[in-house]
């Protein structure tokens, strides 16, 4: 066995282990033909989570895998929430000993709790299933204290996180732009991860992104799943054919009625590593792209990860507002406890150092295809200078 799948087979195997004995042993199923049904399936349904990753990853191809991934990724998600189950049931156990009770009672006390996880378990992710497809365009509003009058009602759309390929192809794009131009932006901002593979392997899941319309444009950064792809170049060529202007590093004016207002793009901190070295505008530079930015005119940095907003020359560019993706708000509760563990900020309109950030949820997913409390959008900025009558 490859040692790339030694460390994912060892763990989804103890997984798999963990999860027969707590719902099959534990609650003392004597069944021989339930006992086996349950290690087949529970092999079986591991066996496609690791499908599915080879799949994402290109090692292997064709209906059938994509199939067979999909089942996979949809486990992982039913799988976390059994194990989130069996973990309270765990604690209903432990009470249960703490109170001096015999075997007899904590095995009556598995053998009923295991079907309400079950079907909790099963219905989440079902719930979860439908939530991730529920696209919707979300209105906010940034108040920029010094927007020129000539930005007021400024409209910015911003996208990102599609992670289309593996399970979602052109059509969530299609959706996402059919959204987008129904808004009415003025601008659009891609903001990364918008596909997770090689433009030889999904060569057409980004084609609907021809058809996005706003007056002034429509421009994009790299994520850290393009890179990973191994083809970021690739998909910034692919871009720019979709009339797509990739930001790498580097800032553009927009005039809008005599003012200006700079959009500058930084390239995502993956590009900074070995592996894609001497490419272009791969590797991040957060000082080339803020290099333009003039005081008195307003500036939206697009940084994919919302952590650049921290970068101290972020706020010494005094930057209006950076926009991001890459936490999907979690995905997942309770993901979306521990996201913030990791980032300044999750999703939505905030304030990290000084600097008004918002971060949107993403439309797609990544891994399972499901999105518990956390709905996918289009995120749609109107600017405003907070002035009465503004």
């Amino acid at each position: 066995m490859s040692p790339a799948l030694l460390v994912p087979v060892a763990v989804l195997g103890l997984l798999a282990l963990l999860l027969y004995r707590r719902l099959v042993r534990a609650p003392g199923y004597t069944s021989r033909a339930l006992r086996i049904g349950a290690i087949i399936g529970l092999v079986a349904l591991s066996a496609a989570i690791i499908v599915g990753f080879a799949y994402q990853a290109g090692a292997v191809d064709g209906r059938a895998a994509r199939l067979v991934g999909a089942v996979g990724m949809t486990w992982l998600a039913t799988g976390f929430y059994l194990l989130l189950g069996i973990a309270v049931g765990a604690v209903g156990a432990l009470v249960l000993r703490l109170m001096g009770r015999d075997p007899t009672a904590r095995r009556t006390w598995h053998r009923r709790s295991v079907p309400v996880i079950v079907a909790a378990s099963l219905l989440i992710t079902g719930y979860g299933l439908l939530e991730a497809r529920w696209l919707r365009v979300v209105e906010s509003t940034v108040t920029i204290p010094d927007l020129s009058p000539q930005l007021e009602g400024y409209r910015v759309a911003l996208v990102a996180d599609l992670h289309v390929g593996p399970l979602r192809g052109a059509d969530l794009t299609g959706e996402v732009v059919g959204l987008t131009n129904r808004a009415r932006p003025d601008v659009v901002l891609l903001a990364g991860d918008l596909v997770d593979g090689t433009t030889e392997q999904f060569p057409g899941v980004l084609d609907p992104l021809a058809g996005l319309e706003a007056p002034d444009g429509v421009y994009a950064v790299t994520g850290n799943h393009e890179y990973y792809a191994g083809d970021a170049a690739g998909w910034v060529k692919r871009w720019q054919e979709l009339g797509v202007r990739p930001l790498l590093n580097e800032a553009v004016a927009v005039l809008e009625g005599g003012a200006t207002l700079h959009l500058a793009g930084v390239s995502d901190p993956t590009g900074a590593e070995d592996a894609y070295a001497g490419e272009p505008g791969l590797a991040p530079d957060l000082g080339a792209a803020l290099a333009f930015r003039t005081p008195e005119d307003t500036t939206i940095l697009i940084s994919h990860q919302p952590g650049a907003a921290d970068d101290p020359i972020v706020r010494e560019a005094g930057v209006d507002l950076i926009v991001s993706g890459h936490t999907h708000g979690g995905q997942i509760w309770p993901f979306t406890l521990l996201v913030p563990l990791a980032n300044p900020t999750v999703a939505g309109l905030d304030e990290v150092g000084g600097t008004t950030a918002y971060t949107t949820r993403g439309a797609g997913t990544w891994g399972p295809p499901t999105r518990v409390a956390v709905p996918p959008e289009v995120a749609v900025l109107t600017l405003t200078s907070g002035a009465a009558g503004g």
